[in-house]
């Protein structure tokens, strides 16, 4: 963690990383999701989700922990599993 030369003020908190965490957890989760229902290639979405399931027990430890916030809203965990259950009734109609 850095302090900023002017005001003194710390630059990177710890409680900064977990939004960083759960974007990038996010995205791969998506990726993974369209690869496994609409693809329909079940072994390269678990290959895609293995490194997505580490990074969200990543996060969630370090929420336990109080480490982060990870400033993420209800309605955008929504949004993403919304896609998930759309894209998912989508691969079972095919």
């Amino acid at each position: 963690m850095s302090d900023d030369a002017i005001t003194g003020e710390q630059i990177f908190t710890l409680r900064d990383f977990g939004l960083d965490l759960v974007v990038i957890g996010m995205a791969i989760m998506l990726v993974g999701v369209m690869v496994n229902n609409v693809l329909l290639d079940h072994i390269l979405a678990m290959k895609i989700w293995v490194p997505s399931n580490a990074i969200f027990a990543l996060y969630f430890f370090g929420r336990y922990r109080d480490w982060w916030d990870g400033h993420i809203s209800d309605g955008l965990m929504c949004v993403t599993y919304v896609i998930t259950l759309a894209s998912g009734i989508w691969g079972l109609t095919q």
